[in-house]
């Protein structure tokens, strides 16, 4: 059984956006949401596969997919991954010299 992915609205018009201006990207992107849900079934498979945010931002995960992170909350009890937002690594991760 599958974990279900909910979307947020704004996120759900990114990704719209995206299958009409770079397909490629937006069909690698539905195989990588869909190998999550599946994957997100076992436990132990989350730390292998779901990377962690630091403090302050303990309670979302990411994932990388082609040089963008993919922000989400995965809620084991109830079954459910909420995806809040996608955007390129450069704009989450700025590296100090």
């Amino acid at each position: 059984m599958a974990y279900k992915i909910i979307i947020q609205p704004a996120l759900k018009d990114k990704f719209d956006k995206l299958e009409h201006t770079n397909y490629k990207e937006y069909k690698m992107l539905s195989k990588k949401l869909e190998e999550m849900a599946t994957h997100a079934t076992i436990p132990l498979n989350h730390r292998k596969l779901f990377n962690e945010f630091e403090k302050p931002l303990l309670g979302y995960k990411w994932i990388e997919i082609n040089d963008k992170i993919l922000i989400f909350k995965l809620d084991q009890s109830k079954e459910v991954i909420h995806l809040y937002d996608y955007m390129p690594q450069k704009d989450i991760f700025r590296f100090k010299p």
